[in-house]
């Protein structure tokens, strides 16, 4: 198991920290490890009748708008179900009494400890929708048959709503309901 021997903050900011430095490993060599601290998030599956509610925005990191599940950032002292329901709420207008935590996954081990929680959100309820200030946010709705379809032909590039997506039809799946 590695272990830091000595570690600094490169970075530290309102979203990540990076961390840099020598790690020991199992044989007594050393590494030089980055690593990226992040409070995690939620990724939420709104699925109104036979439709998933999908956002489209653009995304400044790989410079493209893409069409993507609603998701947020965990506030401090917040749990992953209070987060994916502010969320959903903020994005999308839409709230839900029947949240299903479908998986957790770490989205990139090697070098980032984020941990993601994956809700599908059923029975939704129309509110309004609160977009941040620096939200800029186009909601899209598709049947199931069309999402299944959007995965197969990889018109879905973003990880986190390929794994909720994918989630949502093996819960369809597994609970043999109609796609």
């Amino acid at each position: 198991m590695e272990k830091w021997r000595n570690k600094k903050i490169i970075h530290k900011g309102p979203i990540l920290t990076l961390l840099a430095g020598e790690v020991e490993l199992d044989n007594g060599d050393l590494a030089y490890r980055e690593v990226i601290t992040h409070i995690g998030g939620v990724v939420i599956v709104p699925v109104l009748g036979d439709e998933v509610i999908l956002v489209r925005q653009y995304i400044i990191a790989i410079e493209k708008e893409i069409l993507e599940l609603p998701a947020g950032r965990l506030e401090p002292n917040e749990s992953p179900l209070q987060c994916g329901l502010r969320e959903m709420e903020e994005e999308t207008g839409y709230i839900s009494d029947n949240m299903i935590l479908a998986c957790e996954y770490y989205a990139s081990v090697g070098f980032a400890n984020e941990k993601a929680y994956v809700y599908l959100a059923f029975e939704l309820q129309k509110t309004a929708q609160r977009l941040e200030h620096d939200e800029k946010i186009e909601m899209e709705r598709y049947t199931i048959a069309e999402i299944k379809e959007m995965l197969d032909n990889n018109d879905i590039i973003d990880a986190k709503s390929i794994i909720g997506l994918r989630e949502l039809l093996a819960y369809y799946e597994k609970n043999r309901l109609k796609l």
